[in-house]
């Protein structure tokens, strides 16, 4: 190798070692620099900083948008502060790592604790077959259940949780107070007295809630007393929080007590001085009388109405009483960060309300693009979407989310049940086969697309081998064995249509789709008398055309 052949080899070496120490150092920079601006913000929520605090994070995703870690915090910190903004930080942390039940568990337990049902509901639609095993998933769907005043699955989700954790004293907790519900007076009086000797130990760690539990009784029963006796005690827990105060101006409101105005004014004095209890407090007084509400959050300072989430409530009040220029000029004045898609939606809202369609259109599209790559975002504009019975634009977004996030099931099984409603079966078979093939092992996308297949008569070998695999992976579910002994008759195999028919217990008849396979199988194998009544019942019912085609034709057979 001549002089000049070694100098530019030993330049090449030179630069690649500089360059790979430059890179490295820039990640070691990055890394650090992400620690650095954590610890800040976990030091500013620590002081009730939400603002800095929330900037600090705000930094960390510009540094490195997939960090779980400052999503995570973020909730943490805004949930610890009883921020509604919490729930879409638990929504982006399920969005980086979609494979993790952990977050969406927590997605799950934030929305439970702001009331949001639908949002738990979501987050809980799209656990894994392991993570469906676990205490954690069966103790939401216990709260949830009860949340949605259905007892009976409560009790059911919550015994499987004990079940799996049974030293679980917070399970037994939430047992007793799901008896308290019971129609039998032994076992009311004997939920009573657990929960009485669970808030009576101040040794116990959930002694605190046991009180919340009683107090919530008391009042379901108008016994307004005891629920502000047990109120009182709770609120003298170290742990007792601006929410739990707003619980006792309920319950002293109820009770018509002459405390109630001097300790609203109470409320309302500590609110100032802070935007999410300005929040809560404006939030409990829209759902009474929007209109003074409003008027209360409109004289907080300044720094407070402006500043999230005062924004929310106030917007929600603006809406309650068609106040729509006054929306409209609130919307188009700020900027909302992390909530500017919702920020246009309502300005769409505001314009549409106004008579104002293109320009409501074009808000709304802003708010769609601004949104189409955040499941958090796009999931707020479905809910907004709903309540505001806006129909395509729902179905739109619905989709959006479907295409970019296929595990997102209830988005999959709202976008199902409008085309249902729509009898747009094509829609449902090509929505179904897209979703399918990312969720391949999941027994019930398989039914759904083998009786869609089989309704249109279409890739019917495909569709028979779906149904088997489906009916093979749980045996007992009615619309399994519906589809399945649909997919025998098909082949012409009558015998064993009708035993896997026969098994269908007769309290799932009294669902219309599931009534209407089995007097079609019952029907074509000439069992008329069976199948009369079951045909009746889908003949009146809502189905798919081709469905109701398949009762046409059966009942014309008897």
């Amino acid at each position: 190798m001549n002089s000049f052949s070694r100098k530019v080899l030993i330049f090449a070496l030179a630069f690649a070692a500089v360059a790979t120490v430059g890179w490295f150092g820039r990640k070691a920079y990055k890394a650090a620099t992400e620690r650095r601006l954590l610890a800040e913000a976990q030091k500013y929520a620590s002081q009730k900083d939400l603002r800095n605090a929330t900037l600090c994070l705000q930094r960390v995703l510009q540094l490195d948008p997939m960090s779980v870690v400052a999503a995570r915090t973020a909730a943490d910190m805004l949930e610890g502060a009883g921020a509604p903004a919490a729930l879409s930080w638990r929504i982006r942390a399920v969005q980086l790592r979609p494979a993790e039940m952990e977050y969406r568990f927590a997605w799950a337990k934030t929305a439970l604790k702001i009331h949001d049902e639908r949002s738990a509901s979501d987050a809980l639609s799209g656990v894994d077959d392991a993570g469906k095993t676990t205490a954690a998933y069966h103790k939401l769907r216990g709260a949830l259940s009860w949340d949605l005043r259905n007892v009976t699955e409560a009790d059911k989700e919550y015994s499987e949780a004990l079940r799996l954790e049974p030293t679980n004293e917070a399970i037994v907790l939430n047992l007793a107070t799901i008896h308290l519900a019971s129609t039998n007076v032994n076992t009311v009086n004997a939920a009573r007295s657990s929960l009485g000797q669970i808030a009576a130990s101040s040794h116990s760690e959930i002694h605190a809630t046991a009180l919340h539990y009683l107090a919530a009784d008391a009042e379901t029963h108008k016994l307004y007393e005891k629920a502000i006796d047990y109120s009182t005690k709770l609120l003298k827990e170290p742990a007792a929080t601006f929410e739990d105060k707003i619980v006792h101006l309920q319950y002293l409101s109820e009770a018509k007590d002459k405390d109630a105005p001097v300790w609203l004014k109470s409320l309302e004095k500590q609110a100032t001085a802070s935007p999410v209890e300005a929040f809560l407090l404006g939030k409990w007084m829209a759902s009474r009388d929007p209109a003074t509400a409003l008027g209360w959050l409109q004289s907080l300072p300044l720094t407070i109405q402006t500043n999230q989430p005062v924004p929310l409530i106030v917007t929600d009040c603006q809406v309650a009483l068609n106040h729509w220029a006054d929306l409209l000029a609130l919307v188009n004045r700020e900027d909302w960060g992390e909530l500017n898609s919702y920020r246009l939606a309502l300005e769409s809202l505001a314009q549409r309300s106004q008579g104002q369609k293109t320009a409501a259109t074009v808000a709304w599209q802003k708010a769609v693009r601004l949104a189409s790559t955040r499941l958090d975002s796009l999931s707020r504009l479905s809910q907004v979407a709903a309540a505001w019975r806006w129909v395509p634009e729902h179905t739109e977004i619905l989709q959006k989310i479907t295409v970019a996030f296929p595990k997102e099931r209830w988005a999959v099984d709202q976008l199902i049940k409008q085309m249902y409603a729509d009898g747009n079966t094509l829609g449902i078979q090509q929505l179904l086969a897209n979703v399918q093939r990312d969720n391949p092992t999941d027994a019930r996308l398989k039914n759904n697309l083998a009786n869609v297949y089989l309704l249109r008569n279409s890739d019917l070998e495909k569709a028979n081998e779906l149904a088997k695999e489906a009916y093979d992976a749980s045996p007992n579910d009615p619309y399994f064995v519906s589809t399945y002994a649909y997919s025998l008759l098909l082949q012409n195999k009558r015998d064993d249509a009708l035993k896997v028919i026969s098994r269908t217990k007769s309290e799932y008849l009294l669902i219309p789709a599931v009534a209407a396979y089995y007097g079609v199988v019952e029907a074509q194998c000439g069992n008329y008398d069976i199948a009369k009544d079951p045909l009746k019942r889908a003949e009146a019912a809502k189905l798919l055309p081709e469905e109701k085609e398949l009762v046409r034709r059966a009942i014309a057979r008897l």
